[in-house]
């Protein structure tokens, strides 16, 4: 590639009827100045794709590493949920063994409330027969009492009515 300063030493030699050396020396300053433009704005460019080449690999690595956040975030929520679906099952299952414990005693404690009804239902019927036995060998009583009276109340009453 010509660099600006080879287009301005370019020399040519000398002819009867060449071109106006003026001319060319201004066309050839015309050319180089261009050129270095040129030249300056492809360095400028190049500083400018390097630097863009730089965010580019700085967002590709800021990229990557939300990939693998993202990707530790879904494992840990799937810990996180399979942990609480563990955690559930136990509470659930220590719930089950506890409802069944509950039950089991509310059985028992039923078991021994109607035992102990039987029992006192025994214990009444006893008691109510023995007070009818009770009850009938004190009318008995009362009854032979009365007997005994009418007897001796006859003869009573009428010594009552005469004295």
């Amino acid at each position: 590639m010509l660099s600006p300063i080879e287009v301005k030493k370019q020399e040519f030699s000398r002819a009867v009827r060449g071109y106006d050396p003026a001319e060319v020396r201004s066309f050839l300053e015309t050319v180089a100045d261009e050129l270095e433009r040129l030249s300056d704005s492809v360095h400028k460019q190049l500083t400018e794709i390097e630097g863009l080449k730089s965010e580019l690999v700085a967002y590709q690595r800021i990229e990557q590493n939300m990939k693998e956040a993202l990707v530790n975030a879904q494992e840990t929520l799937r810990g996180a949920k399979e942990g609480s679906q563990r955690e559930a099952d136990l509470v659930r299952r220590e719930a089950e063994v506890e409802a069944e414990r509950i039950i089991a005693d509310a059985r028992k404690k039923g078991d021994e409330i109607r035992r102990e009804v039987e029992t006192l239902t025994a214990r009444r019927d006893g008691f109510v027969r023995k007070l009818r036995s009770l009850l009938r060998s004190e009318l008995e009583l009362i009854e032979l009492l009365e007997g005994e009276e009418l007897t001796k109340g006859g003869s009573t009453e009428t010594e009552d009515r005469s004295g």
